[in-house]
């Protein structure tokens, strides 16, 4: 996963009222007829289309309003769109679904803006469950807390009877308690052994002046708190999985890449997969979800060790069984970590003299000497007919995975038929844009992020060498000029996915004023303006910061560009193209009406878009 600003705002009741009607939609119509409408058909296709007819969940009309009553039958469900958009539901391009656990029956922390807020959502969680053995939880960001992180004495002051851990909102580290620290043996001979070999760990654990741990847990390191995670029964993340996919459906998501299960321990980790398989089998699951297994350098010493890994997950992805909607079809892999966390593998000269022990980029690769695993595991995926999707942040680690890609493409050229994925892309230099293109590479980007926030001034400005070198990240539209597909996500948890937050943030590079106002309403040390002109010099933000459009500014995206994102292009990337992303005869229903015509919209109305009702097979 990776950080973009992953503070969230509430869900509003007018969606989750959406959810709710795709279903009772469903469940009273084996016809509907949407009229009155403008919809968005296949890109590049002229429309004047005003009707949908949705047939026993597929497509059956597409047209004009009269086309579209001479399918009308008694039973038929008859909606007038009002002149609003009807256009095809979106995929989640990476995801992680088994946070639907964390978000009911866990702590969440996504809405606390500073320590202060932290503390007191914890402390109201612990009261409120007196009989939890360990408290845990997750979603706090970075930038609350100083340069040092948090520590264990933060959460002591409220809860300190019972461990306590919690996940950042990006899935890179953990912030626990002394008691957690106290139970999972991490002292100080036990951080110092640790961290003697943090590269091939591929994490740290932070310690003080005195070499004692702080409660502060970074990347491989966070994973140890699964140990402290209580065990979710099937019946648990089926209900767990019923209400999210509610949630996700009034938001205007059908589809998804589940970017797999992190911080779990093995008994919830199969209980979740066993869940979306039968929950497919059985009828429950509608949206249709493509998932995914981890790998990890830092897992394995050799090939043999990587080898017997992934064909145990195989036999699992035989056991749990393949399903329209849903079947485990990809390997997810780490090329890099966080930027953040000053783990990210940029080049040379791109961080901050300091930020890396002795200046070497090189320790954040955690490739290095593995190289050969890595062709492997792509030679195992393509003679086994899985995909890749690959977590890639820094420029250099994007080259190392094109490297390794292009050894496998020469080989194996079906991969190049849509079956690689880089997520997150904060930094990709041209030269690779070119090789994406030409080896069949989709990128899956997060408009959330390429934004200006209090990440920006607070978190990375200060990680690299130059205000110039930051200002290149998030890429949009140079890689669809490239000739790449790009796909959105909102890896949630980090980001709560909203659809016009998401098309206003591509549109303009801007964190939308609604955004804006939840976060830093009431600060004096940000102020949010769209003008250009607007210098964005640290001199010139010291006093107060300016939250403004992101460079590079030619980044943004053009409003068909936004939708292709949104739909077809992240229908591609889970290989489900041909079923749905476009409104055409004979697809899946997947289709919602809005609460606007996204044509006519003002550019600053666009952040308030959202489904007013979804529809899907």
């Amino acid at each position: 996963m990776t950080q973009g600003n992953i503070k969230r705002q509430a869900i509003q009741c007018a969606i989750a009222l959406a959810a709710f009607l795709c279903f009772a939609l469903q469940a009273h119509a084996s016809m509907t007829i949407i009229r009155g409408g403008a919809v968005e058909l296949a890109p590049g296709a002229k429309s004047g289309a005003t009707a949908v007819v949705l047939v026993d969940g597929k497509i059956a009309y597409v047209g004009n309003d009269k086309g579209a009553m001479a399918f009308q039958k008694p039973d038929a469900r008859l909606i007038d769109a009002g002149g609003h958009t009807i256009m095809p539901t979106m995929t989640e391009a990476h995801i992680h679904i088994h946070t639907a656990l964390k978000a009911l029956y866990e702590v969440s922390l996504d809405v606390a803006n500073d320590i202060a807020d932290l503390q007191k959502a914890i402390k109201r969680f612990a009261d409120e469950h007196p009989n939890l053995k360990a408290i845990n939880g997750g979603g706090w960001a970075v930038s609350a807390f100083d340069q040092n992180g948090p520590t264990k004495e933060m959460i002591d002051a409220v809860v300190s009877d019972r461990p306590v851990a919690l996940q950042s909102a990006d899935g890179h580290s953990a912030w626990v308690n002394a008691k957690a620290l106290a139970m999972l043996g991490i002292d100080k001979a036990f951080a110092r052994s640790f961290n003697a070999d943090r590269a091939a760990k591929g994490g740290s654990i932070v310690v003080d002046a005195n070499g004692n741990p702080t409660g502060y847990l970074k990347e491989s390191a966070a994973q140890m708190i699964g140990r402290l995670r209580p065990t979710y029964s099937l019946e648990q993340c089926k209900e767990a999985l019923r209400k999210q996919q509610r949630w996700l459906a009034g938001l205007g998501f059908t589809s998804a890449f589940d970017a797999g299960v992190l911080n779990a321990n093995e008994e919830t980790s199969d209980n979740m997969y066993r869940a979306l398989s039968e929950m497919a089998r059985d009828g429950e699951l509608k949206m249709k979800i493509r998932g995914s297994f981890w790998v990890l350098p830092y897992q394995f010493k050799n090939w043999d060790e990587c080898q017997a890994y992934l064909d145990r997950w195989m036999k699992k992805i035989e056991f749990l069984g393949a399903n329209d909607y849903y079947t485990v079809t990809t390997v997810k892999i780490m090329s890099d970590q966080v930027l953040e966390e000053g783990t990210a593998y940029l080049s040379e000269g791109m961080y901050a003299k300091g930020v890396l022990a002795n200046n070497d980029i090189e320790s954040n690769n955690i490739w290095a000497g593995k190289e050969e695993i890595l062709e492997k595991v792509f030679e195992y995926a393509a003679t086994h007919g899985l995909n890749l999707h690959i977590h890639q942040i820094g420029d250099a680690a994007a080259t190392l995975v094109l490297d390794a890609l292009e050894k496998a493409v020469r080989v194996y050229p079906d991969l190049k038929n849509q079956r690689v994925s880089l997520a997150h892309c904060q930094f990709i230099n041209e030269r690779d844009k070119t090789r994406m293109a030409r080896l069949g590479v989709s990128a899956i980007v997060a408009p959330y992020w390429a934004v200006m926030d209090d990440y920006y001034w607070d978190v990375y400005l200060p990680l690299m060498s130059s205000q110039a070198k930051l200002d290149k990240q998030y890429p949009m539209r140079s890689l669809i000029n490239h000739g790449i597909n790009v796909a959105f996500h909102s890896d949630y948890f980090v980001t709560t996915p909203d659809m016009g937050y998401l098309f206003y943030s591509a549109m303009t590079r801007v964190l939308p004023q609604k955004i804006y106002n939840e976060w830093y309403g009431d600060s004096d040390e940000y102020f949010r303006t769209t003008d250009m002109k607007v210098s964005q010099k640290p001199k010139d933000n010291k006093t107060r910061k300016v939250i403004g459009p992101l460079k590079p500014r030619n980044e943004t995206m053009t409003l068909d560009q936004t939708l292709e994102a949104a739909t077809i292009n992240g229908a591609k990337t889970i290989n489900l193209d041909d079923r749905i992303g476009t409104i055409e005869v004979g697809k899946a229903a997947d289709v919602m009406i809005l609460n606007m015509n996204l044509r006519k919209a003002r550019l600053k109305n666009i952040e308030n878009v959202s489904p007013v009702v979804t529809f899907f097979e």
